[in-house]
């Protein structure tokens, strides 16, 4: 080759790279303009909030002026005048009710609420607290556990409740580390003064001036004696089973490196809000700090990735536990309601946009984690949640084939294949249309002037055997099984997806699939429920949030649906394909992604990928197919404890309600 031919060659790389680093910037601007344009929309609807308060403060304004004329109105005179006889008997009845020390009437206790009823059946009594302190005592394995617990100027009956809830522990291996913040209020000394002076257990250390949460829990963790560390914040309390569930786990489990439970909030009306969390869901964590009390883990862990940093105050929890698990997954779950989380006017506990620097500090958090692990991408904020939007970088927009099986209907199929070519921006897919039936004259005039690929399965209809076939007629290295009634909404559905599917931790991705009447039909797909699966949130408005505001978030399942479900070619080998002798048709989808999370790979549903699934009661499972006998053999494990769907949750619906 002579140097002009280099030269232009080598001109041609320069070209094609800027071009490639163009298109990568415009793709930046592209999203980061529709985050601008979502923070424009919540800043609109603030706005509009703001001033409908405005409003209703004129109108109270309005109806208190009103109301202090009414009381001074000869009206009002005239008929205090006229009810004065009526009233001489109760006040009557009020004196000599004082003079005879008569109790007043009592008042009807308020109704309990559903959750607070469930938490009555299901914690602990003082007769299952005494029995746990006794077996506690047998355990072969007894860790000292050290609860650290900063306090600044806490309300003095809510710090003695916290320091009670410890006291009260059935475990009795523990010491609980109270570190000082420079109080300045004297009720909060008083009641640190006189609580440290009532079990040896309990140590208090002051610091001489105030250095925030980070700095003090650093101090109490140099203090701890413990292998392993709890925390628990100044005014909220712990079951009394909280560390026995946590030791007795330890007993079977013995080489976990954190361990987290349920939780609920504490309000003046009782406990309310229950978090029922799933297993360990490395997706939903990253979209917020699920884990979040009550929170134990190996203080020899915490000491290695340096203990909590200041730079994260409010959120200093969030990126310790987010530099944790970049050093261990062994990370186990106890699903019961260990810790109540105290809401007040000021706690982030009433809602993150009570303490937006704490938002902003846990959105740096995952920013930081993003950065140390090498991922490409930046984290943006949900407006809706109020949750956070881990936006990751495609490093290759590699070739999607969507496989999509048809019989006889071609009007979905048309609406299908419009809707993909029209509202898909990712740039590199093919349709491969896979025709059981050609009898109809429609189909057999569709197919011939179609542009994709067609192919066409002999034999019966089998789902999993038609798209096995499919998949070994193409070369793309991803693959989207796709429903043929399936309808995209928003242009960036399938961007959406592959940034998940190009991880090699994931096996695949789902997404939320709507209704014609914007209700939600697929969310991912919950285990065990009915029987097999079932759709979770189905029937939910499609803007829903959801329990937890799990409808809305990426998170992980066990499932999801195979109406549109994209996987790497690879993992689908790897996995065998779907299984055409056993299950030619309903839970097929199920039975692949439970190969998958088998073979050590995470399933991932993304809310941001929506598509309208028209008519899609078409092949919805039913448990007393043939298949399902095959599913409840093969998978009999996880159909009784779906780890992505708590148990204590309702098993006869898929909707994260409460369960008996």
């Amino acid at each position: 080759m002579g140097s002009a031919e280099k030269n232009f060659a080598a001109k041609e790389a320069l070209v094609a790279r800027l071009q490639s680093q163009v298109d990568q910037l415009q793709r930046a601007l592209c999203v980061r303009t529709t985050e601008l344009d979502q923070a424009g929309r919540h800043i609109a609807r603030l706005e509009e909030s703001l001033l409908r308060l405005k409003q209703a403060k004129r109108e109270l304004r309005e109806l208190r002026r009103e109301r202090r004329a009414l009381r001074s109105s000869p009206e009002r005179r005239i008929g205090q005048v006229l009810l004065a006889p009526y009233r001489l008997p109760q006040r009557l009845f009020r004196e000599i009710r004082k003079c005879f020390g008569l109790p007043r009437w009592p008042s009807p206790e308020p109704a309990k609420t559903e959750y607070q009823a469930w938490l009555d059946r299901h914690r602990v009594s003082l007769a299952q607290a005494r029995g746990m302190r006794e077996e506690s005592r047998i355990f072969s394995y007894r860790p000292l556990v050290s609860i650290i617990t900063p306090v600044f100027n806490t309300p003095g009956a809510s710090l003695k409740e916290a320091i009670d809830s410890v006291l009260a522990q059935a475990y009795e291996n523990w010491e609980l580390i109270l570190v000082d913040d420079a109080s300045t209020n004297r009720e909060t000394l008083e009641v640190l003064h006189w609580q440290s002076s009532r079990d040896a257990r309990i140590r208090l250390i002051r610091l001489e001036q105030n250095g925030g949460i980070s700095v003090a829990s650093n101090r109490g963790l140099a203090e701890a004696q413990g292998e392993w560390i709890g925390l628990l914040d100044h005014d909220d309390l712990l079951e009394p089973d909280a560390l026995f569930q946590t030791a007795k786990l330890l007993q079977t489990h013995s080489d976990v490196d954190l361990i987290y439970s349920d939780e609920d909030k504490f309000t003046e009306e009782g406990f309310a809000d229950p978090m029922l969390k799933p297993d360990w869901s490395p997706d939903f964590f990253l979209a917020c700090n699920y884990l979040c009390h009550f929170i134990t883990i190996r203080r020899e862990l915490v000491l290695r990735i340096g203990g909590f940093c200041s730079q994260f105050d409010g959120s200093q929890d969030y990126d310790l536990l987010l530099r944790a698990i970049e050093r261990t997954d062994r990370i186990h779950h106890i699903p019961r309601v260990l810790y109540h989380w105290r809401r007040s006017a000021s706690s982030s506990s009433s809602g993150l946009r009570q303490k937006p620097g704490q938002f902003e500090a846990g959105r740096r958090a995952v920013d930081e984690h993003l950065r140390r692990n090498g991922i490409m991408g930046h984290v943006a904020i949900d407006w809706r949640t109020h949750t956070y939007w881990v936006k990751r970088e495609l490093a290759e927009a590699k070739k999607i084939s969507i496989i999509i099986p048809v019989r006889d209907r071609i009007e979905p199929l048309a609406r299908c294949i419009e809707s993909i070519t029209t509202r898909t921006s990712y740039p590199n897919y093919e349709i491969v249309v896979v025709g059981n039936d050609r009898r109809s004259e429609e189909a057999r005039a569709y197919f011939g002037r179609s542009e994709h690929q067609l192919l066409y399965y002999e034999g019966p209809f089998n789902y999993s055997a038609i798209n096995n076939f499919a998949v070994e007629q193409t070369e793309s290295p991803w693959l989207l099984f796709l429903n043929n009634h399936i309808e995209a909404i928003e242009p960036d559905w399938l961007a959406y997806m592959a940034e998940h599917v190009q991880r090699p931790e994931v096996g695949a991705v789902g997404a939320r699939l709507l209704n014609p009447d914007d209700t939600i039909e697929q969310a991912g797909v919950v285990l065990g429920e009915n029987g097999i699966a079932q759709p979770a949130f189905r029937g939910f408005p499609a803007e829903h949030p959801g329990v937890c505001r799990q409808l809305q978030i990426t998170r992980n399942y066990s499932a999801v649906s195979g109406a549109c479900l994209l996987m790497r070619r690879k993992v689908f080998q790897e996995v065998g394909g779907f299984d055409e002798e056993s299950l030619p048709d309903a839970f097929a989808d199920v039975d692949l992604c439970l190969k998958m999370g088998r073979a050590g790979y995470l399933i991932v549903y993304t809310p941001f990928a929506k598509l309208y699934h028209c008519e899609s009661t078409s092949r919805r499972c039913n448990v007393e197919a043939p298949e399902a006998e095959v599913i409840r053999q093969r998978w009999a494990g996880i159909l009784e404890r779906d780890p992505y769907y708590n148990p204590n949750l309702s098993r006869e619906r898929a909707d994260f309600s409460l369960g008996t």
